[in-house]
């Protein structure tokens, strides 16, 4: 499993639009309008980073708004005292 957090810069007034089309994908499983250098960040989970990349491109890159976006891929899930 793949996990990765995807940061979204958005045409103004695409927001909504873009979580809208965000949350008809299954691959997220959360999804968050902030107000900081991105306008959206979401979680996706995937069998593979290839496949993170494939709905990249293929997926995400496609939606009206989106001007940018940055991912980070997770590489290790821990729990918060247990470093």
């Amino acid at each position: 499993m793949t996990s990765a957090y995807l940061l979204i810069n958005c045409l103004i007034g695409f927001q909504s639009h873009i979580v809208n089309e965000l949350k008809k994908l299954s691959e997220f499983i959360e999804i968050y309008k902030v107000n900081v250098m991105y306008d959206i960040i979401a979680k996706v989970n995937v069998n593979s980073e290839k496949e993170l990349q494939e709905i990249i491109i293929s997926k995400i890159r496609k939606i009206e708004g989106i001007k940018s976006t940055l991912t980070l891929v997770i590489v290790k899930h821990t729990k918060p005292g247990l470093d």
